[in-house]
């Protein structure tokens, strides 16, 4: 191993560090469009909800980084910070394919019940 590569735990952390900026960018645009705090009550959810939303996006994108920090895909920090950066959209969306392919299974099984 090159002993000036840096380790997994340095990308994670440009990876939070990315993440911490595409968060700042989703505020900018709710603060715009709320014209004011977005979580404030009645047109936010409020602060627990909003500092949990937060706290989870930051945790998705910096173990989506450490996790590909230990293949060839991260090579440089400002991967690792863009990588950081689209984590919580990219999982989103592979939460939504996945969840959507367990659904098309079930509705094949016969006795199914449920009923939409």
């Amino acid at each position: 191993m090159d002993p000036y590569a840096p380790d997994i735990w340095q990308y994670a952390l440009w990876g939070l560090v990315g993440a911490a900026a595409n968060i700042g960018v989703v505020f900018l645009e709710a603060s715009n469009r709320v014209k004011g705090w977005p979580w404030e009550r009645p047109s936010g959810p409020g602060g627990g909800v909003y500092l949990a939303s937060v706290l989870v996006n930051l945790a998705i994108a910096t173990g989506t980084t450490a996790a590909l920090s230990t293949t060839t895909i991260v090579t440089h920090g400002f991967i690792a910070f863009g990588v950081g950066a689209a984590a919580p959209a990219v999982v989103r969306k592979v939460a939504s394919y996945a969840e959507n392919l367990i659904l098309a299974g079930k509705e094949d099984e016969p006795g199914d019940l449920d009923v939409r």
